[in-house]
């Protein structure tokens, strides 16, 4: 399993603030997005009825800060100062910073686990938008709700 963490430390070292650390980041699918939508229709992941009722949620919340993260793949990166989304090439290499969030913006950061290691990444902003990440493989999403949660306390 690739880290991804060092991966987005390495490639996205200029959109970073002087002093800003990078804490966790992970691979994620959110709606919309190609991949996402094959994962969704053969099941990787999701039970049926999930499915079902998690494609009636993204239809009805693509607004707000939410409807600034691209329906395609993206990391998702926590700093010690902000949450930035990054689309990443076929070859999962950091390319373009696409949308960048104060963490006062953010409302709150679940995990809602899935099956054989997958699970979603919900993100709330405090504009009451918000949206999901499907987390295909294994990359510790725990980890990333934890690192979220330091920040919040400071």
């Amino acid at each position: 399993m690739p880290d991804f963490t060092k991966r987005v430390r390495k490639g996205i070292a200029s959109d970073l603030e002087p002093g800003e650390a990078v804490l966790k980041a992970l691979s994620g699918q959110p709606p919309g997005s190609l991949t996402r939508g094959m994962n969704e229709k053969f099941n990787v992941g999701y039970g049926i009825l999930k499915g079902r009722r998690e494609k009636r949620r993204h239809e009805a919340t693509e607004v707000g800060l939410a409807a600034r993260i691209p329906p395609r793949n993206v990391y998702l990166t926590l700093t010690d100062r902000r949450l930035l989304v990054h689309t990443h090439s076929k070859l999962g290499v950091p390319e373009d910073l696409v949308a960048g969030f104060s963490l006062d913006q953010i409302a709150s950061i679940d995990l809602d686990s899935g099956r054989f290691g997958s699970g979603n990444i919900v993100v709330a902003f405090e504009d009451e938008s918000s949206v999901d990440l499907l987390i295909v493989s294994r990359q510790r999403p725990v980890e990333f709700i934890d690192a979220w949660g330091e920040v919040r306390r400071h």
